[in-house]
């Protein structure tokens, strides 16, 4: 009989889950059965963990972080080439891409990116969302650091999957293009979030009061930038 109750399978558990990692959101599945090792797998539901029973969420949230790079890149191959894009979101609103046009541009006033043809299309919307990024970047910086009566020396994008932005010590801001994605407030928290650094390079009280002086509704924005940063990785 007592064999009979340790060998009974127990039913599986599944929860949706999320960590920040680098003020990123990772959302995945975890779910939890009866097994000896943990696996992850993504496919078009995004990230699933699968673990024994009570595996420790510090020891899973660990996997996470060394396992970051593959993630990330796995996630990306879900939306392959092959699937043509229609929409996708610019500045926190939904844009609609259209082909056969006779230029490739972005019409910001009527939300709709205008393509020749569907060669290379996502290459060509990156780099139209890339300039756009700097002129906007460049903009919105130059509103707040007059606020602050700091100025960085330049400003730069990257590429970056893990870190929306940094400064230097050289008074030097790079920012991620993938902020395009967000609207307009997420964007401004990160920009002021940099332009905070030029006073302080850490993360202290006098740095986060600085962040608030330029951009007082910055911890709203930063939650959301924590909830929504993975809905920005839609392109390489």
């Amino acid at each position: 009989m007592w064999k009979k109750l340790f060998n009974k399978t127990q039913k599986s558990i599944k929860e949706n889950k999320a960590i920040v990692i680098n003020e990123m959101a990772i959302n995945y599945i975890h779910i939890q059965k009866t097994k000896k090792n943990i696996s992850l797998k993504i496919d078009q539901q995004g990230l699933i963990i699968s673990t024994p029973f009570h595996t420790p969420q510090s020891y899973i949230e660990a996997i996470i972080k060394k396992k970051l790079s593959w993630i990330l890149e796995h996630l990306k191959k879900i939306n392959t080439d092959s699937q043509l894009i229609t929409s996708i979101p610019v500045l926190g609103k939904n844009f609609k891409v259209i082909y056969q046009c006779s230029n490739n541009t972005i019409d910001f006033k009527n939300e709709i990116i205008q393509l020749v043809n569907k060669e290379n299309h996502k290459k060509i919307i990156t780099m139209l969302l890339k300039e756009s990024a700097q002129k906007y970047f460049n903009e919105r910086l130059e509103f707040y650091q007059t606020k602050i009566n700091e100025h960085p020396n330049h400003i730069t994008l990257s590429n970056a999957k893990t870190k929306w932005g940094s400064c230097s010590s050289s008074k030097n801001i790079k920012l991620s293009w993938r902020l395009i994605h967000a609207k307009p407030e997420i964007i401004d928290y990160v920009l002021c979030h940099e332009l905070a650094h030029l006073k302080h390079m850490n993360h202290s009280i006098l740095f986060w009061k600085e962040v608030e002086s330029i951009f007082p509704e910055y911890k709203t924005f930063k939650k959301e930038l924590k909830d929504h940063s993975l809905s920005y990785f839609i392109l390489d």
